[in-house]
């Protein structure tokens, strides 16, 4: 059975480099409004980060206990 799970492993390796290696043409484009969209959600995952860090900060000065 382990033989069997390594070449599976082994065949979705092979097709995921298979599909990155191969070329083909791009038929797409981007609009002005995607860097716009882009800034937006850079500056989203960092407030988001920025809260999930006070948060993290504010249950690590509860947890010490109160200042005398």
């Amino acid at each position: 059975m382990k033989a069997f799970g390594s070449n599976v492993v082994r065949t979705v390796f092979l097709v995921a480099i298979l599909a990155i290696a191969m070329e083909r043409q791009a038929k797409a484009y981007t609009d002005p409004g995607t860097g716009a969209l882009l800034w937006q959600m850079l500056v989203a995952v960092f407030a988001g980060g920025l809260f999930y860090c006070r948060k993290i900060t504010f249950w690590l000065r509860n947890r010490r206990g109160p200042k005398d």
